[in-house]
């Protein structure tokens, strides 16, 4: 029995193990001012790797970079037919276009994370979960500015002599849990992102919210009552929508395929219904957003 005392002290003890991480900057790729993260790709769950992508694109605006809003990037990838289901799939598991796709999105680079897998095993004395996978920044021209492979990991065990047996068991009944996972999510992406070159907000010129103008808000007989169509312009690729005071908010524009930078949406309502304001929101893709209020 004696022989074992060392391998169980050498296993027992709760520690967080993370290797260094496996980073690489290529110097001769412009460093990106703007970065799209795009849905992750690999073996882990569609909730987990959703994290991963929202905790990178956290964490690269805390190091200066634009990043614009996951649900605008999966709508522009959407629309082009770079991307069917997020949680099913990435764009990077077809060609990527880089060139076009960052034209779409209007970045500099693209953030792809790619093989994100999460393992766990549990056998009493001894368990281990991690996290890990890779993360590249890619320009437009397919070269990877900056790239990294990385896992993080929780090990632990029981040792009876060491008197922790109740906080191994607490350690043990966390071992796995969707908070546990998230976890080591955010430790793994934090690793990462800590290699990423830093860049000074400050040198970035100050972008304004999106300018919406010339609204136009007609009303008219529709087929079961009476339709409102409203149009503005703001600039392209923008998010807008409309509401009818006091009533109705949330009606989503379109931009014109015919007229760029033209956008229009429409609403049914009960015949001689009272609307006291027409206004207009906008929100880009970096989450700004801006109002504008119109006649009826």
């Amino acid at each position: 029995m004696k022989r074992w005392q060392p391998t169980l002290v050498l296993i027992a003890a709760t520690a967080t193990a993370c290797g260094s991480v496996s980073h690489s900057i290529r110097t001769d790729v412009v460093q990106p001012r703007s970065i799209a993260v795009l849905p992750f790709a690999g073996d882990a769950s569609p909730a987990l790797r959703a994290a991963a992508r929202q905790l990178l694109a956290s964490r690269l605006l805390t190091r200066g970079y634009d990043v614009p809003e996951a649900a605008w990037v999966d709508r522009v990838l959407s629309e082009r037919g770079w991307l069917r289901d997020p949680e099913r799939s990435a764009p990077t598991s077809v060609p990527m276009p880089f060139a076009e796709v960052l034209q779409a999105l209007g970045t500099d680079a693209v953030a792809i994370g790619s093989d994100l897998d999460e393992s766990s095993f549990n056998i009493l004395v001894l368990r281990r979960q991690a996290i890990g996978g890779r993360v590249a920044i890619t320009d437009a021209a397919g070269r990877e500015y900056w790239s990294a492979n990385h896992g993080a990991a929780s090990l632990g065990g029981f040792l009876l002599t060491s008197g922790q047996v109740f906080t191994e068991l607490r350690a043990q009944a966390g071992h796995g849990t969707p908070m546990a996972s998230l976890a080591l999510t955010d430790e793994f992406v934090a690793d990462v992102v800590g290699t990423v070159p830093m860049r000074i907000a400050a040198t970035s010129p100050v972008i304004q919210p999106p300018v919406i103008s010339a609204i136009r808000a007609t009303r008219s007989a529709g087929s079961d009552g009476e339709r409102v169509v409203v149009e503005a312009e703001a600039p392209r690729g923008v998010t807008l929508r409309f509401e009818l005071a006091p009533y109705i908010g949330g009606i989503p524009m379109s931009e014109l395929p015919d007229a760029p930078g033209r956008y229009r949406g429409a609403q049914e309502l009960p015949t001689g219904t009272a609307i006291t304001r027409v206004t207009v929101r906008a929100r880009d893709a970096f989450g700004r957003e801006s109002k504008q209020e119109g006649s009826l």
